[in-house]
């Protein structure tokens, strides 16, 4: 069974601190160009060139969390967060494509390294202000929401601001009179960039190829589901990112005997259980096992039960004392056939009688094929419309009388 919840997270908060962080990148990136070209700074204009491309993942970043917000459709029943995850792999793209360019600008530098002026250091200096400013703002929110593409934007705005501290050291070691340390620091800009690139590109990857949740996410959902009454093992506990939700299933192992109505109650409080004490789960698919799962090619399945009723209505059609069947419950346990029949006899019957008909009806019945064992009720017909005063059950042959409620 398969329950999904539909989370109405507010979005604004999240559009509002991706709109404030494009316009610091806009003012940021040009700024930071036309002091870097002024002060013939490799460094800052490397710096503004990493700030260029935050303006297309914040770009990205709007345009993921509007698309992944949009509810479920038949196209996407699953819902549109992966959106999210694509969003961020193309950020990743963007950032090693701009690496490579901030590092083939830093090496035209090389052969004719030159010193920047002042302006460019102080430049670099409200640089790194602002952008782990924009860090900080971006991550509170990202973890509100639950949001991988949020995440990911905010440590973007981290690398700037690292960045920026590396344009900082490289400027200011021109100014003392190493003027070759401002392209360096340009290349070490780049590096940073690819670096982060690669990290965010693995991780969006990742979530893509359906690559589980981690270790610390399956512990709180094993211990969740271990709480539950009911449920006596749990196994192939499963769980996969889906933007910024998280798909579970898993199999539980209920009593063999229970019946439907209960297991479905049982596997009901598993599935209100993870998604009320995980609020990153989004969707949980329980899976009812009455005993732990087979491997594929040991597994046997048990004919249709219409065709093993009829079996078992044609063996005891030879019996005369039979007035009737009412039920007929069939288990499938250990590769093994159990049936139940409960059976109506005349309440005259003496109860030695019944012991011996309810005897002959197990042998009849395990007489059948693929039937390995057979548990016989008998039930007292009163001859009116019930037949619910007296019965007299046998388990596997051992007869006993009990009255049952009127």
């Amino acid at each position: 069974m398969s329950h999904a919840r539909h989370h109405h997270r507010p979005v604004r908060e999240a559009l509002g601190v991706t709109w404030l962080g494009l316009a610091c990148n806009l003012l940021l990136a040009v700024g930071k160009g036309f002091v870097g070209l002024l002060t013939n700074s490799a460094a800052l204009i490397a710096d503004a060139g990493h700030s260029f491309s935050d303006l297309l993942s914040d770009g990205v970043t709007l345009w993921a969390l509007w698309v992944s917000r949009m509810p479920r459709d038949e196209n996407h029943p699953y819902g549109h967060g992966r959106f999210e995850t694509v969003g961020a792999l193309f950020v990743a793209v963007l950032l090693g494509a701009t690496g490579i360019g901030v590092a083939i600008h830093a090496f035209s530098y090389l052969d004719t390294p030159v010193i920047p002026a002042p302006l460019a250091f102080w430049t670099a200096g409200v640089s790194i202000f602002v952008k782990e400013g924009l860090f900080w703002v971006t991550r509170s929110v990202g973890k509100r929401e639950h949001s991988r593409v949020l995440m990911t934007n905010a440590w973007h705005h981290r690398s700037d601001a690292l960045s920026s501290v590396a344009s900082l050291a490289g400027i200011g070691a021109a100014q003392f009179g190493f003027p070759l340390m401002d392209p360096i620091a340009g290349f070490l800009v780049a590096g940073l960039i690819l670096r982060i690139a690669v990290e965010l590109g693995h991780e969006s990857l990742r979530e893509l190829t359906d690559e589980t949740a981690d270790e610390a996410m399956l512990e709180r959902i094993h211990k969740q589901v271990a709480k539950v009454e009911g449920v006596e093992h749990f196994h192939e506990v499963r769980a996969r990112p889906m933007g910024p939700n998280l798909l579970v299933d898993l199999h539980i192992e209920v009593d063999r005997l229970m019946t439907v109505s209960a297991a479905h109650q049982v596997a009901e409080r598993v599935r209100w259980g993870v998604l009320n004490e995980i609020p990153e789960v989004n969707e949980v698919l329980v899976h009812v096992d009455a005993e732990q799962d087979l491997e594929d090619e040991n597994v046997q399945l048990m004919r249709p039960q219409s065709e093993i009723e009829q079996d078992i209505r044609r063996s005891l059609a030879k019996l005369p004392e039979i007035k009737g069947i009412t039920h007929i419950y069939c288990h499938f346990l250990n590769q093994m056939l159990t049936v139940q029949v409960n059976l109506l006899l005349d309440p005259d019957l003496q109860i030695r009688t019944a012991q011996q008909i309810a005897r002959q009806a197990r042998l009849c019945v395990e007489q059948i094929p693929d039937v390995q064992d057979a548990d016989i009720h008998l039930e007292l017909h009163d001859g009116g419309t019930g037949h619910e005063a007296i019965a007299v059950a046998t388990v596997r042959g051992a007869a006993h009388l009990r009255r049952m409620p009127e």
